[in-house]
């Protein structure tokens, strides 16, 4: 069978000081002032038989779905290859810039978010120069927790497993690592950081590696610092997340499985995703509900977010009605050999991937994947009329609620592209 080569790449992007972060609250104005640690576009490139696969991920919170297109097309034209084989995912660090749009929750930095596609294309040039040849092993364990399920104030349900497929070449290792959880540790800081992501992947520096981290289905899972008080956490209780992992990483590799000749490959469907369109007299009552309501953040700010939101969704409100849908969503699998990632473009709840793992647990699911459009919540969510992921969230996200139904569409979107990549 022909060689697997690997290339690891990346690229800082860290913003320069004064931009505005994203993230934890609305009108906070929360500029830059210091970097507690970089921000990086990571690229591993792998190649096959011909066939390429370019796996990126960024210390950012999320882009659209159109700039992460737009990005794919460029890598794409470069190369000669099928967009479907570019993942271009984000971390979700809230202590970064905004690159996407969200009313209230911090503003882009136009000169920043058109320097970004160059620095990723950069990193990923850098991967390409360095492939060489390399074994792959996957490996997966139960880890120390370091998070909790944030709706329910619980440690259950939370997805407590480590994932990795570990790429071995001649004087070093690439870690590919998966797990889900929220990056906001730090609170509402002026400071950039990659959160507990980018302290596990220098952990692994630290021991002589090379580590990109892809976020899991973390939608409702938050690190245990915010459990005793929300944002109240620390740089040490970052850098103890990143340790912790990296720890568990290690003695999972004690087990890890030699993936034999592994084949390369993607796919990708396009989804038209329903939204549910209330009355005008409904929309009225609900905006009403929001302005008494505490999401936990600031209160006099998310009224006037509110306030704008009732606007904006009255502007949209016809067009909407008439065609009450979000196009063109992207749902990617991609393969290493027997490892299969299944990658959806938002915030999932941690519940889709415990199902999706019941079925195959070695299963690597990864959110904000080639965009961000919101929260993905369970059908039982929507029950809560209160939920804010479920119908607080979309006021800056898609204006309103998706469809109840989203959860049983979306799994069995995923599940029939898994199948595709057998």
């Amino acid at each position: 069978m022909p060689e697997l080569l690997v290339g690891y790449g990346e690229k800082t992007i860290t913003p320069p000081l004064g931009v505005e972060l994203t993230g934890y609250g609305y009108y906070l104005n929360r500029k830059a002032e210091t970097v507690m640690d970089d921000l990086k576009a990571r690229v591993l490139f792998i190649r096959q038989d011909g066939n390429d696969v370019i796996l990126i991920s960024c210390d950012l919170l999320g882009m659209t779905v159109e700039y992460a297109d737009a990005v794919r097309a460029e890598i794409s034209s470069r190369y000669g290859m099928h967009r479907q084989n570019i993942l271009l995912a984000c971390a979700h660090t809230h202590t970064g810039p905004a690159v996407q749009s969200l009313p209230g929750l911090g503003e882009t930095d136009s000169d920043y978010i058109s320097r970004l596609p160059a620095d990723i294309i950069e990193a990923v040039k850098s991967a390409e120069s360095d492939l060489t040849t390399a074994e792959a092993s996957c490996c997966r364990a139960e880890v120390e927790a370091i998070c909790f399920n944030r709706r329910n104030m619980s440690p259950e349900p939370v997805d407590p497993v480590l994932r990795s497929v570990i790429f071995k070449r001649a004087n070093e290792k690439i870690y590919l690592v998966n797990y889900a959880c929220h990056p906001v540790t730090l609170g509402p800081s002026n400071s950039v950081s990659a959160d507990w992501p980018g302290a596990l992947i220098a952990a692994l520096e630290d021991n002589g590696h090379r580590g990109i981290f892809f976020q899991g289905f973390c939608g409702d899972i938050d690190p245990l610092c915010n459990l005793s008080r929300w944002g109240s956490g620390k740089k040490e209780a970052m850098d103890a997340y990143g340790r912790m992992l990296c720890r568990g990483l290690g003695k999972a590799e004690k087990s890890a499985e030699v993936l034999l000749a592994p084949v390369v490959k993607a796919a990708e469907r396009r989804l038209t995703l329903r939204l549910t369109i209330p009355s005008r007299e409904e929309m009225e009552m609900d905006k009403q509900f929001w302005l008494q309501q505490s999401t936990g953040f600031t209160g006099s700010a998310d009224k006037r977010f509110v306030e704008e939101w009732a606007m904006c969704a009255e502007e949209n409100y016809d067009r909407l009605q008439e065609t009450p849908y979000l196009t063109d969503v992207p749902v990617q699998a991609v393969s290493i050999g027997a490892i299969k990632m299944l990658c959806l473009p938002g915030e999932v709840f941690c519940n889709y991937g415990l199902r999706l793992h019941e079925e195959q647990p070695s299963l690597i699911t990864i959110g904000y994947a080639n965009g961000n459009i919101g929260y993905l919540p369970t059908t039982d969510a929507y029950a809560d009329a209160g939920d804010y992921a479920c119908y607080g969230a979309p006021k800056f996200y898609n204006l309103f609620p998706f469809a109840a139904e989203i959860e049983s569409i979306l799994l069995a979107e995923g599940r029939a592209l898994l199948t595709t990549e057998d």
